[in-house]
């Protein structure tokens, strides 16, 4: 358990390292697992084999598995909705966040993490710190509360987030929540291209309220709700959104935290139980600390809208790789 929160771990390192990519490349981080579950180090950039709209691409490394960098995570969280035996559980980790939210060691750079709770509203419950004490009061303040579940618009905030964080980080959101959403004023590609544009990738836990009930305990009961401030979407004044994929579009619609995960290269994960959760912040920390960054030029002129991608391993092997989708050109 005591490592079950390790993406949010900090990675300490003695000097700043370079992630600089050039003008018009395409960003896709990677990440590859075994079956089992764990992380393949020690690759190269011609162990990759990747595909944009089905032509192989000249791609070249801009971060390995162990370049030390620090981790900016949002947690964006549901609180709306019969989510209250999911919250408990939860909340339950504060004292496994706390542990390892700031490990710098002495030297290098904390890891960063802020809180994101969605309902009939959207909150930053929490923003950046390395802080475990002030991270445990946080998750203690949080409650149930609203009918709604606006994790579009949750995602988004998180998205702003990061995108204010300019130093050289590995950026994450873990959206831990029910399926669908409810409620959003924002709506899915506005929010997808926001983060491939932080290169944010996005991993999700999902539960179901009515499962998740049945192992409640009489003493999980939520305390009362903070009153951080509200954030609601911008305006974009009609922004043109390039059409998704429709296959994305569909999947939106029915497991909004799925299509995120695809989208943008995390992974998606289900819960019921504590030590489920637990379980699943493993395998999702592994897999946050051990990413790849590679990178590529479309052609000179590319056709503007959507460009789907896919990345295989040229090594022969069971592996399990999660990369973006694909990439907006010149989204307006």
């Amino acid at each position: 358990m005591k490592w079950a929160l390790v993406i949010l771990a900090a990675t300490a390192y003695a000097q700043e390292p370079t992630f600089k990519t050039k003008a018009h490349e395409v960003v896709v981080p990677v990440s590859v697992m075994t079956k089992l579950n764990k992380p393949v180090e020690n690759l190269r950039a011609e162990d990759f084999e990747v595909l944009s709209d089905e032509r192989p691409q000249q791609v070249r490394m801009v971060l390995r598995d162990s370049t030390p960098l620090p981790i900016y995570a949002v947690i964006v969280l549901q609180i709306g909705g019969a989510v209250e035996p999911a919250l408990a559980k939860v909340k339950k980790t504060a004292s496994v966040v706390s542990s390892y939210i700031t490990n710098d060691m002495d030297i290098g750079v904390p890891s960063m993490t802020a809180v994101v709770t969605v309902g009939d509203e959207v909150k930053t419950a929490q923003r950046f710190t390395a802080d475990p004490d002030i991270l445990g009061d946080a998750f203690a303040k949080l409650a149930a509360t609203g009918s709604s579940s606006r994790l579009i618009d949750g995602v988004s905030l998180a998205c702003d987030l990061l995108a204010e964080k300019k130093d050289p980080a590995r950026r994450v959101i873990v959206l831990i929540s029910e399926s669908r959403d409810l409620g959003s004023k924002g709506n899915f590609s506005e929010a997808v291209i926001k983060a491939q544009r932080t290169d944010v990738a996005i991993y999700t836990i999902s539960y179901s309220a009515f499962t998740t009930a049945f192992t409640e305990r009489a003493s999980d009961s939520p305390e009362p709700p903070s009153e951080p401030g509200l954030y609601d979407p911008d305006n974009h004044g009609g922004m043109n959104l390039l059409a998704i994929p429709m296959l994305l579009a569909r999947l939106a619609k029915t497991n909004v935290a799925q299509a995120f995960a695809q989208s943008t290269g995390g992974s998606h994960e289900k819960f019921t139980t504590l030590h489920g959760l637990e379980t699943k912040l493993t395998v999702i920390g592994a897999e946050i600390h051990n990413r790849y960054v590679l990178a590529f030029t479309p052609p000179e002129s590319p056709t503007p809208g959507y460009h789907e991608i896919s990345v295989r391993i040229r090594r022969p092997g069971d592996f399990r790789v999660h990369a973006r989708a694909g990439y907006w050109e010149n989204p307006k």
